[in-house]
This record gives C-alpha cells, structure tokens and sequence, in this order.
C-alpha cells in the first residue's frame, strides 16, 4: 500500500513538472515565432504556426492527463481534465487539416 502511495506522488509530480515546462515551452515557441514572423530573427522553423500548435498539442494532452490522475482526490478536476481534452482534440484536428 505505501508503494501504491510513492508511485502516485511519483506520477503527480511528474506530470506537474512536465506539465509546467511544456508551459514554458510554449511560451518560448510563442516568443520566437512572433518574432520570427516579424523578422526580428531569421529562424526558418518558426516561420509558420505549426510549432505552437504542435506544442499547445502536447501540453493540452500533459495538462489533461495531470487533471484526470488528480481528480481521484479532488473529483472537481474531472471537468477540467475533460475541457483539456477536448480541446487537445481540437488542436490535433487542426494539425491533421493542415490549419497552420
């Protein structure tokens, strides 16, 4: 039973971590793409909005999962796990229609 416990800890932080750098993340290919598109930089990865979606993507999916493991404490969370895959959906919809 105290391992079940340790393992649960081990993935909730996990996921917190990953969750908060994925945010960092973001907020660093947000960062570059505005300033590649308007030629601050000459980075040719950024020149479209493929990178934010592919990174908003992975963390909708990150933040949701965060959610669903936590909502076995707090039975709140279950909506916004539910609203983090929806929308993690959404992005992927778009990724595979090529609206970039």
């Amino acid at each position: 039973m105290n391992e079940k416990k340790r393992k649960k800890v081990t993935l909730e932080n996990i996921l917190g971590s990953l969750g908060w750098l994925m945010l960092a993340v973001t907020v660093l290919v947000v960062g570059l793409t505005v300033m590649t598109l308007n030629g601050v930089l000459h980075m040719p990865l950024f020149r479209n909005y493929l990178p934010i979606g592919i990174s908003l993507f992975v963390g909708l999916l990150i933040w949701g999962m965060r959610f669903y493991f936590n909502a076995r404490k707090y039975p709140s969370y279950m909506k916004y796990s539910i609203f983090s895959f929806v929308f993690a959906l959404i992005q992927l919809i778009f990724l595979l229609s090529n609206v970039y």
